[in-house]
């Protein structure tokens, strides 16, 4: 009795203390800050697995504050305002381009007449030159005059005096004529001749002047006719229309027979003929990159600089709990291992199921950051929640690689075990295993007062009966342990870390140990030892027989891939409960 009195003395005293205050590695159903070790997790000795971040440098901007809905329509809203605010300035942007790009075309089919134009002057020019020769002789003289006012004007081909429908005087030697027949120019005085209708099969350009009998045909070549229609504009085709034929920068000449395929016209304010064309696409994705391309970027620029502030506008009253619930609905709350071995043997014997908070652009968040916060919000049961599923998912992958009688632990809080579906949520959890030879440890923490009522003992009972383990965690550390080994069915007292790092050369250090063990012995109740660091604390409990131990001196919690690294290098050896 005095050595139960000494234990009940120090672990009120320890309550009463910054000791009593123990972090569970799976604290109240979701995590440890001592990971079972005996080493804080802010504190962890490799850093690769864990990074202790304060809540003050975690970004709280990013989470949704009351659940997935208004989650979605946070991180929508800025989304949807960037897409529409891109989407009008490229509208905007099109929009003037395509202004722009009308005026170009206008602005070319211009250009073009007045390429005409002035190749027509330089026709009327020569006619004047015949028909003061239609008042002469044609002799070589006045040949010779033709030929040279022909050869003067660089756009004119043939010059060609009728009298009375016939040939008179020609530009040519031997008033020679390039065309297969004479056509009839309409009062226009411009006609465009197709190739048929030429001697080398090539089409023309007429301009006729008329005095009484006499006619003055001036023939234009259908070369000088396209360069004056190939106006250094991308994306645009000018078309010389003259009555209903026209001509283009390629082809014979066509006759529309009443099907006009182009829009937009520019008329000659001095001749008969029209330059037509089509306006440009309303839109169009090789303009904007060619003409808009900067103002391109600076729109991306802008509609991000304003989806950043609104997201940064809406999250910004995020709190901490809003935070955490994200990260449990994201699945960024991953579940660690640590592994549970035979203190001889060194075998593995099991896992206990911790939690860390993998951060998205990589490290791991302790649980010393936010499971005080998931038991305070009530964020803790759906943490728990979201472990269970992941674990049975990652085990059920491995689960023809481990030994018999395997143990999973898994801490729950009072809160947990407490809510109305505790039980099936438990049995669901079993039932997801593809192998019935595991054993299940439900560890029930001390962190939070446990009511234990007829109820409780019932549920515990009927999880017992259906297979599950049941264990007392971080035993003599918070509250009223030594009344649950009274009131409920416990098959193991997890021995905390604290008792266990005490362990020292000196025989004082294990007197609040040996009482503890002492007591569990009476009790029938099996122990697993937490935290064991050291070869003096392995000597210790090897010697008092303690078969289950966990710690930095077998293992650190790991991923779970490192986890099936363990395993695959470890014989498969069925675990007996001593």
């Amino acid at each position: 009795m005095p050595c139960f009195t000494a234990m009940r003395a120090e672990i009120a005293l320890m309550s009463g203390s910054a000791f009593a205050v123990t972090h569970h590695a799976f604290s109240s159903g979701a995590g440890r800050t001592s990971d079972g070790n005996g080493s804080h997790a802010s504190t962890l000795k490799s850093p690769s697995y864990t990074k202790s971040v304060s809540w003050q440098h975690y970004p709280f901007s990013c989470i949704k504050p009351f659940g997935r809905d208004k989650q979605m329509r946070n991180t929508l809203i800025p989304i949807l305002v960037a897409i529409c605010l891109f989407i009008t300035g490229v509208a905007i942007l099109n929009i003037q381009l395509w202004y722009s790009a009308k005026a170009e075309y206008l602005a070319g089919a211009r250009y073009a007449a007045n390429n005409i134009n002035h190749i027509l002057e330089e026709a009327s020019q020569a006619t004047q030159t015949a028909v003061n020769i239609a008042g002469k002789e044609c002799d070589l003289e006045e040949q010779y005059q033709l030929g040279t006012e022909a050869a003067l004007k660089p756009h004119l081909r043939t010059i060609i005096i009728l009298k009375q429908g016939i040939v008179w005087c020609t530009s040519l030697p031997g008033n020679r004529v390039l065309l297969s027949r004479i056509p009839v120019v309409p009062d226009s005085n411009l006609l465009l001749a197709p190739a048929i209708d030429t001697v080398n099969r090539l089409p023309i350009l007429l301009y006729q002047s008329q005095f009484a009998d006499t006619r003055i045909l001036v023939t234009i070549s259908d070369q000088h006719i396209r360069g004056a229609l190939n106006v250094p504009l991308k994306g645009v085709r000018y078309v010389l229309r003259v009555a209903d034929d026209i001509i283009g920068p390629t082809a014979d000449v066509m006759t529309l027979n009443g099907h006009y395929p182009y829009t937009e016209k520019v008329h000659s304010t001095k001749y008969h003929f029209t330059i037509i064309f089509n306006p440009p696409p309303l839109f169009s994705f090789y303009r904007l990159i060619d003409k808009g391309f900067g103002i391109l970027i600076f729109i991306l620029l802008i509609a991000s600089a304003a989806a950043f502030l609104l997201d940064r506008y809406f999250n910004k009253s995020a709190t901490p709990e809003e935070i955490l619930r994200r990260a449990i609905n994201n699945g960024e709350i991953v579940p660690f291992y640590q592994p549970v071995v035979n203190g001889r043997e060194g075998t593995l014997r099991g896992v206990e199921v911790l939690a860390r908070w993998k951060q998205p652009h990589g490290g791991y968040i302790s649980p010393a950051a936010f499971i005080p916060l998931a038991e305070k919000s009530g964020l803790i049961v759906p943490l728990t929640q979201s472990l269970m599923n992941q674990v049975a998912r990652q085990m059920n992958a491995i689960a023809s690689k481990l030994p018999e009688g395997f143990h999973i632990g898994i801490n729950f809080s009072a809160s947990h075990i407490i809510s109305p579906t505790f039980v099936d949520e438990c049995l669901n959890f079993r039932d997801s295993f593809t192998r019935r030879d595991l054993n299940l440890v439900l560890e029930v923490t001390e962190r939070e007062p446990l009511n234990v009522d007829e109820s409780l003992v019932q549920r515990l009972n009927i999880l017992h009966e259906n297979g599950f383990v049941i264990a007392l965690d971080d035993f003599g550390t918070g509250y009223s342990g030594l009344s649950y080994l009274h009131d409920l069915h416990i098959d193991y007292i997890k021995i905390d870390h604290s008792f266990v790092g005490r362990v020292n050369a000196d025989p004082e250090s294990t007197r609040i140990l040996d009482c503890v063990l002492d007591l569990a012995r009476k009790l029938s109740i099996s122990i697993v030892a937490e935290g064991v660091e050291t070869k003096e604390q392995l000597g210790y409990l090897n010697q008092n027989n303690i078969t289950f131990q966990q710690g930095y001196y077998f293992y650190k919690p790991v991923t779970y891939i490192d986890l099936v690294k363990i395993i695959l290098s470890k014989p498969k050896v069925k675990v007996v409960v001593e």
